[in-house]
């Protein structure tokens, strides 16, 4: 992390975070965190389960409003920062990537999380799995507060799984001892396993 100054005419000198820029009025804070690697097969997923009360919606596109609400909402208590850092143009690419699905998760009737899920063939830093025909990634998976404790969790990601394996035989997902403490056992309980785990140190802005 470094600081540079901005043009005089804003008035304004940013933290740099990799390639994002924060403004020096947010504070930083540097934090330790254990991160994992998972990965689960997808062929054994049965792809007409499901669940009474609860389903997902499964959307090509995002708008930004509604994105940042799941987004903050979601992740304010786990570091998700990076994406109220980035330009509408940015945000917006992300949000219509053909390879991207954008899942809602529904449970009586309202809103109960969030997950977005990219489909690749070869993600970079994967070992070679020769015998794997397409594999995706879980970019982002969280429960709205009101709806963690309620024993939902599990049902929604079963949902992820079932929607990628309409597409996909393989999944792979990163988790750190930043997000909520039943994430990763949450996981393992659907057949992830950890391929990776080291300890990383990393700056953050501080959120309100």
């Amino acid at each position: 992390v470094f600081i540079i100054s901005s043009p005089p005419s804003w008035g304004v000198i940013f933290f740099m975070i990799g390639n994002n820029m924060i403004p020096v009025d947010y504070e930083i804070e540097k934090s330790s965190y254990t991160y994992y690697k998972l990965i689960a097969s997808l062929s054994d997923v049965d792809i007409f389960s499901s669940y009474r009360n609860a389903h997902i919606l499964v959307a090509r596109s995002w708008t930004p409003e509604y994105f940042l609400w799941c987004y903050n909402t979601i992740g304010h208590d786990y570091k998700w920062w990076y994406f109220n850092y980035k330009t509408d143009v940015e945000l917006y690419e992300y949000l219509n990537d053909p390879t991207r699905e954008y899942l809602t998760f529904m449970n009586e009737g309202k809103p109960s999380g969030m997950a977005i899920i990219k489909y690749e063939d070869d993600p970079a830093g994967l070992p070679s799995l020769d015998d794997i025909d397409s594999m995706c990634n879980l970019e982002y998976f969280g429960l709205f507060p009101d709806s963690i404790g309620k024993r939902v969790g599990k049902q929604f990601l079963d949902s992820c799984l079932t929607q990628a394996a309409l597409r996909a035989t393989t999944m792979w997902v990163y988790t750190t001892s930043l997000d909520h403490p039943a994430a990763l056992r949450t996981y393992k309980s659907v057949g992830f396993q950890i391929t990776e785990h080291r300890i990383v140190y990393e700056y953050f802005p501080q959120l309100c």
